[in-house]
């Protein structure tokens, strides 16, 4: 049986390197030319990249990556604009979209920038970031967290997820539940490293250091590939084939490396070696990122040749066993992939080229680049245009068309209602704010995610919603002129301008949204005032005391923000009521200090305009008012000490400046 078994291996490997010699690559350089690009992509050299990626334009492989760099360019553009206008957060959120691209794998440019970025926020108050800031940035360093957790760096990984905790909070529970699951999964592995690793498994047996390595399996939620290789160096040491030459014929370059790591001073010129399985590694790494797609078949094709100039340069001991290896992963994928160059004999010209650029369009469609997908539906129209067969293919793909219209449809409806969004929660109208966030909700934009995020949000704010409407009570005084208007009999007495003095308290509803406002006040008021007498001389001197009560109606314009500055126009009744009434009579030196002479209460108009601020916690005004009196001050009834036969009939026209604060 044995035998048997060993003469069907020799013939299949015989068989694999038949194929293997018999494949001709047409473009052996390819890999070489990719690999080159891809170094200036990770390097943000877009132009560079593109001019190399441009060497084999008809290429699948090579034409997804142009059009993939000349999107990064558009979006590294518009992420640089933000970060120099210090909207760090939203420049963060930019540049982590290279991310959706497929097979682009991590860049060193984009993740400095996104580094960047976070340092920026770290250097702001948290109570400056909007919580749509809060939430992206809380993404963002649970994403790390994970990294660094899959990594063993627990003290790096506890950092970035409390980082994402500050940040987030109860805000979204997606990533609530990502840092309270990863702040668990970090303080499990940190105690299980504890117990397994470093100076607690030195003096444990290969069985018990083993059992302990596998312990972290019980984790949830966690994968360590480094701990994974080790646990696999062990089981081969206790199996008794953990050799370079039993390692290598297992195909695993990831364990191999390991144990060279592990043994390099009983290894000769162990650094070359190192050097060359590490070579090995990488490309066998960027191969399988290539194989996730059939636009890279070419590609892949042209990697393998490299991948067999690393595996010739390997120390004999290892050599032919990694190459068998090599032979067979080559042969499985030649397999699923071969080579048919007839296969497009009876296709049109230019159905290749519309396929490839469907598949991108497909691509910008997943990554909601709208405006990119239309133009590449308007070219892969073209390629087409003479084929005949093109209506079939057409018909074929008016779904990924009706997609393309729908979701630019809604995206276009979701950009109107985000701008009344802004003017209601400006204006404070929480009904209409509801009624389009509810029309937001039936939508099916490109982004559905980024909308049901937006709306978790909008929830909270049309919950929170209310009109910058209070009931406020505020200190006011007044400094005005008096114009008396004295008559005896029907004679008109000369009188001089006199002054009152105001103060008091006014309780007034301020409303933001509508276009009037009411405000009652209860004043104290002073005046005084004189006739005039022969030669300039003062003949008679009134003083009045009392109490005013007033309502009023304001007028301003609807819609207006609490911490700016508004006119207003204002007018209303007020009812004077006097207490204390002092006159004197110079020329007959006849003086009285009652209020029987006078009106138990006396009414006036007044209007005026103002200028005021009004925040919730603090108001101030400033008015301009005349208040012509309504009807005698006297009582008719009782004779003035200024006569003892006539009607006397007095009123008072006031016009001034009144003043109001309050600090709460």
């Amino acid at each position: 049986m044995r035998l048997a078994i060993t003469i069907l291996t020799f013939i299949m490997l015989t068989v694999l390197r038949s194929a293997w010699a018999q494949e001709k690559f047409t473009k052996k350089e390819l890999y070489a030319v990719w690999m080159a690009a891809e170094e200036k992509l990770d390097e943000g050299q877009f132009n560079e990249a593109l001019s190399l990626y441009k060497a084999y334009p008809k290429d699948s492989s090579f034409m997804l990556r142009s059009r993939q760099t000349r999107l990064l360019v558009d979006l590294a553009a518009e992420g640089d604009r933000l970060l120099k206008r210090n909207q760090s957060a939203e420049a963060l959120d930019k540049f982590k979209e290279y991310r959706k691209f497929k097979d682009i794998g991590s860049l060193h440019f984009f993740e400095e920038k996104i580094e960047t970025c976070l340092q920026n926020i770290n250097k702001e108050k948290l109570t400056e970031l909007t919580s749509q800031q809060r939430i992206i940035t809380g993404f963002e360093f649970a994403h790390r967290g994970r990294q660094k957790l899959s990594r063993l760096d627990t003290a790096g990984a506890k950092k970035d997820f409390n980082n994402a905790k500050a940040l987030g909070g109860n805000r979204n529970n997606i990533l609530k539940e990502q840092y309270v699951d990863g702040l668990r999964t970090t303080e499990d592995v940190s105690n299980w490293g504890k117990r397994n690793l470093g100076a607690a498994a030195d003096s444990r047996s290969t069985e018990e250091k083993l059992k302990g390595l596998e312990s972290y399996r019980e984790i949830h939620n966690v994968n360590l590939p480094g701990v994974e290789d080790e646990i696999k160096l062990l089981r081969a040491n206790l199996r008794g084939d953990a050799s370079l030459a039993d390692i290598a014929g297992m195909c695993d370059i990831d364990l191999l490396v390991k144990q060279v790591e592990a043994n390099k001073s009983r290894i000769n010129s162990s650094e070359y070696f190192l050097s060359r399985l590490k070579e090995l590694q990488s490309t066998r790494q960027k191969i399988a990122a290539l194989k996730q797609s059939s636009v890279h078949v070419e590609t892949v094709r042209s990697a393998y040749t490299t991948l067999f100039s690393w595996v010739d340069e390997l120390p004999t001991e290892v050599r032919q066993a990694v190459k068998t290896c090599v032979e067979k992963e080559y042969a499985a994928y030649s397999a699923q992939h071969p080579v048919t160059p007839s296969q497009n004999s009876q296709k049109c010209e230019g159905e290749d080229s519309f396929r490839q650029t469907l598949s991108l369009i497909r691509k910008e469609l997943s990554n909601c680049n709208l405006n990119r997908s239309k133009a590449l539906w308007g070219q892969a129209v073209t390629y087409i245009r003479s084929c005949e067969n093109s209506a079939f293919l057409l018909k074929a793909n008016a779904s990924l068309l009706d997609s393309i219209s729908r979701f630019t449809k809604n995206d276009s409806l979701l950009v109107k209602y985000r701008v009344s969004v802004k003017e209601f929660a400006n204006a404070r109208d929480c009904q209409k704010l509801r009624e389009v966030y509810e029309k937001m909700q039936s939508l099916k934009p490109c982004d559905v995610v980024g909308l049901e995020r937006e709306l978790g949000d909008a929830l909270v704010m049309v919950n929170n919603c209310k009109a910058d409407s209070w009931f406020k009570a505020q200190l006011v005084g007044g400094f005005y002129g008096v114009r008396p208007h004295y008559k005896i009999g029907d004679a008109e007495r000369d009188m001089a301008m006199g002054w009152m003095a105001t103060a008091g308290v006014e309780l007034t509803y301020i409303d933001h949204k509508n276009i009037a406002e009411f405000v009652a006040g209860v004043h104290y008021f002073r005046t005084n005032y004189y006739s005039n007498g022969a030669f300039g001389s003062t003949n008679e001197d009134f003083t009045i005391q009392g109490v005013t009560g007033s309502l009023g109606i304001k007028l301003h314009l609807p819609n207006t923000r609490p911490e700016s500055i508004r006119p207003y126009l204002k007018f209303g009744p007020e009812v004077h009521i006097p207490v204390s009434y002092t006159y004197r009579n110079y020329s007959t030196s006849a003086t009285t200090d009652g209020v029987d002479q006078l009106q138990k209460t006396v009414l006036s108009i007044y209007g005026g305009l103002g200028m005021e601020i009004q925040k919730k916690q603090f108001g101030a005004f400033v008015e301009v008012l005349a208040a012509p009196g309504l009807g005698n001050i006297y009582n008719s009834g009782v004779s003035h000490l200024s006569t003892a036969k006539e009607k006397v009939e007095a009123s008072l026209t006031r016009f001034g400046i009144k003043l109001g604060l309050r600090l709460w």
